[in-house]
């Protein structure tokens, strides 16, 4: 059964509650009786959405994986500038307005995670620069690049075979965007009932709950009019968390499923209906997490297949977005998998210590078995994901 059906009793009572909450507020003004098309909400003709912050650092995510890239091709990477633009320190961007901005990542950025992506950085230049003056191949144990099958791309990663560019970018889809979706804006402390949803913040034209709620949708990254459109995402909006659930729609039903329930929270937040809104977290809680793992399930199928092809380097990628993928469901409190089985797939399933050289075929269906155990909704797509 899809996911949106299994929630189908929420969405309608969410529905119920947005109409019946509106006769208990006296200002017509900020009410909003039925739930918008797209993510525009106003307050006397004047928008109250606000996620520019959320906005700037997907750009800046975008930007570093363009720089740390570069090593893929061959060329030196430097570390200094990778934290530059982790700290948005010394103008480091290409864009003058996330060099003006006064937002960062490494602030928004799970605690413990910080240090690793720097040690990351720190091994990207050094891996980096022996390819660019030896043209260094890896090896089981050697740092360096390996070809993507027989065209001409290829991945620089470290000693274990993780690739730079995807465990950076997709550890930062998960150790800060994902982190701040679920342990920040959507936890009671940004958006409960003690959280402010009267008075408008000074100078602005929304209250604190519902910019907290904005917040966490301008991380899933996704246009205001999602899913609408044919393509539903342009080229430049094909990234991320967005990207991802609309690659999972077809089977899963993922993106009215996520986008309504933002829709309808943020709807309920204005109406001052507490119920609708804790069930359309659930659902966003719920729906980003499958998301992830059917993501992390199609790369694992990409990998047996590339292992069963004798094709390490394409292996070696699948492998290093499925390993980041499932990495980052330990961000969510309510996550299905438990941290012992999250810690199983990283480190025995995809290798032993988590080194790609030892993953084996049987491994990774190990991995597959428990995601698709997990999470029922996959069952039957897993061998189409």
């Amino acid at each position: 059964m899809r996911l949106h059906e299994r929630f189908r009793v929420l969405l309608l009572l969410g529905s119920f509650g947005l109409l019946s909450g509106c006769g208990n507020d006296d200002d017509a003004e900020a009410q909003i009786a039925e739930v918008p098309t797209a993510y525009t909400f106003e307050r006397n003709g004047l928008s109250t959405v606000d996620y520019s912050g959320q906005t700037d650092r997907l750009n800046m995510v975008a930007e570093i994986k363009a720089y740390i890239s570069k090593g893929d091709k061959g060329e030196a990477v430097e570390a200094s500038v990778l934290n530059d633009m982790f700290a948005n320190t010394n103008s480091p961007f290409l864009s003058a307005e996330l060099n003006a901005s006064s937002k960062k990542l490494e602030d928004k950025t799970f605690v413990s995670e910080v240090q690793n992506i720097k040690e990351l950085f720190e091994a990207t230049e050094v891996a980096s620069s022996d390819v660019a003056a030896n043209g260094t191949v890896a090896g089981e144990g050697v740092a360096g690049r390996l070809q993507r099958g027989t065209t001409d791309s290829y991945i620089l990663v470290n000693e274990l075979g993780w690739e730079f560019t995807q465990f950076v970018e997709k550890g930062l889809m998960g150790s800060t965007f994902y982190n701040q979706i679920f342990n920040a804006y959507l936890t009671d402390a940004k958006v409960g009932d003690g959280v402010d949803n009267e008075a408008l913040v000074d100078g602005k034209n929304y209250t604190a709950m519902e910019h907290h709620w904005d917040e966490a949708f301008g991380y899933f990254g996704v246009p205001v009019d999602f899913p609408a459109g044919e393509p539903v995402l342009e080229a430049s909006e094909r990234r991320f968390w967005g990207h991802y659930t609309n690659n999972m729609d077809a089977l899963l039903g993922t993106n009215a499923l996520l986008m309504n329930a933002y829709l309808k929270g943020r709807t309920a937040i204005v109406n001052k209906d507490y119920v609708t809104r804790d069930q359309q977290r659930e659902i966003i809680y719920a729906g980003h997490e499958l998301v992830t793992a059917a993501v992390t399930v199609h790369y694992i199928n990409q990998a047996i297949g590339n292992f069963n092809d004798g094709d390490i380097g394409n292996a070696f990628h699948h492998l290093s977005e499925a390993y980041q993928f499932v990495k980052a469901i330990q961000y969510s409190p309510k996550k299905k998998l438990t941290q012992a089985q999250i810690n199983d797939i990283l480190t025995s399933n995809l290798g032993e210590g988590g080194d790609f050289w030892k993953a084996t075929v049987a491994g990774l269906n190990e991995a597959r078995n428990t995601l698709v155990t997990t999470y029922q909704e996959l069952e039957p797509v897993k061998d189409q994901l």
